[in-house]
């Protein structure tokens, strides 16, 4: 084993576990600042922050000749996404720049994680968010007095909402885009851990919005090449009603291209996944990483559509429909009026079996599904402390 890769397993800490917390695992098996004392600064700060940020790999089924795993980023979570990994991370740099009260906008996922690990530490928290999306909140997060949470009818209109709160306020804006990169870069470093323990794999699939989360996996194991071979492809799966990342790369190739600012559409209601709404994630400044990612990895992108994802919702495995096959492995996906609630994590499955069908994943490969969402219990019964648009005729 190679110098590089013996660093990286002695640096570990042993005492927390990968179902516990990959953030206390992994976080001395890292590099984030230029200056030692800063890193060593916010490392402390995260055994702060860490609450419960827990992985899992398993083996789900085998289609067609494929076998594919899961690795689960929703039960072992204490909000229930992946997005608990970002709540710890972005409070702990929040904290470290000394912030008391921060702002930010999200779909849910996000907002819902940085609100809760803020609570816990003492920070205000400012939450914009569509009011399309409202139903998927848990009303729980967001009971304390200094955890606001705004609503926005125009959905199109949730950052300059935002924008403007923290204009008015004086807020900070949370979390950075690289803030969100360090964030994937804990489960860069599960992953890392498990293929140097034997893990193989040929393909990595995910849901995507602006791409942080494979940008910042793919850093931390392109640092370990020689150790690990050929990296496995990566598969980016976007939903076809709003798939700005998939019309920036692939685009040209379909006709799809999309002019710079153009909107998909007006409602959530359409989108397959409600909190991935943002008609406009490459504003992060993500697509040539991204691009970067699929030409080193070999990788690619891919829609789905209502229809085919219905199809997997319907779908036999062996006298099991999808959602009793992972519940078997102890994943509960969460179904409230006989609709599943938060459908991200789901659509990297329909992607991986839509490729499967197509050929274009070839019998005798093993796919790794990123389940990112899905167990999360919110009772939708959450009550914005105001109205975007009644904040600013009050204003």
């Amino acid at each position: 084993m190679s110098s590089s890769a013996s660093e990286f397993l002695n640096a570990i800490d042993r005492r927390h576990s990968r179902e516990q917390s990959v953030v206390l695992r992994y976080r001395n098996c890292l590099r984030f600042e230029e200056s030692s004392a800063d890193d060593e600064d916010f490392k402390r700060l995260l055994d702060r922050t860490s609450i419960r940020e827990g992985l899992r790999i398993f083996p789900l089924l085998t289609y067609r000749d494929v076998e594919i795993l899961v690795l689960d980023e929703t039960s072992l979570m204490l909000t229930h996404t992946l997005k608990s990994i970002d709540g710890a991370v972005t409070i702990a740099r929040s904290l470290q720049r000394g912030y008391r009260r921060v702002a930010f906008e999200s779909g849910g996922n996000t907002g819902t994680a940085l609100s809760v690990y803020g609570r816990r530490v003492g920070l205000e928290t400012f939450l914009v968010v569509p009011g399309e999306n409202l139903s998927l909140l848990d009303s729980a997060a967001f009971e304390a007095p200094t955890t606001h949470l705004i609503a926005v009818r125009d959905r199109e209109r949730v950052k300059q909402v935002a924008g403007e709160l923290r204009q008015r306020e004086g807020l900070p804006k949370v979390p950075q885009p690289e803030w969100r990169l360090e964030a994937s870069m804990f489960i860069g470093s599960y992953l890392l851990e498990a293929m140097l323990s034997g893990l193989q794999f040929d393909i990595l699939a995910q849901t995507i919005s602006a791409a942080f989360a494979p940008i910042g996996i793919f850093r931390v194991l392109r640092e370990h090449q020689a150790e690990l071979g050929r990296l496995p492809g990566f598969l980016g799966v976007q939903q076809a009603p709003n798939c700005p990342m998939y019309r920036a790369l692939r685009g040209a190739e379909t006709g799809t291209g999309a002019r710079e600012g153009e909107s998909e559409v007006r409602s959530s209601g359409p989108l397959l996944t409600r909190v991935m709404y943002d008609s406009s994630p490459q504003s992060y400044g993500t697509v040539d990483a991204l691009r970067g990612v699929l030409d080193d990895t070999g990788g690619d992108l891919t829609l789905v559509d209502s229809a085919e994802f219905r199809r997997l919702l319907e779908a036999d495995f062996d006298g099991a429909g999808i959602l009793s096959v992972l519940g078997k492995a102890g994943v509960n996906i969460f179904v409230r009026d006989g609709e599943i609630v938060e459908t991200t994590g789901l659509l990297a499955l329909t992607g991986a079996l839509k490729e499967i069908n197509a050929g274009r994943i070839t019998a005798g490969s093993r796919v790794l599904v990123c389940l990112t969402s899905g167990t999360g219990r919110p009772d939708g019964a959450v009550v914005p402390e105001v109205w975007a648009e009644d904040w600013v005729a009050e204003g």
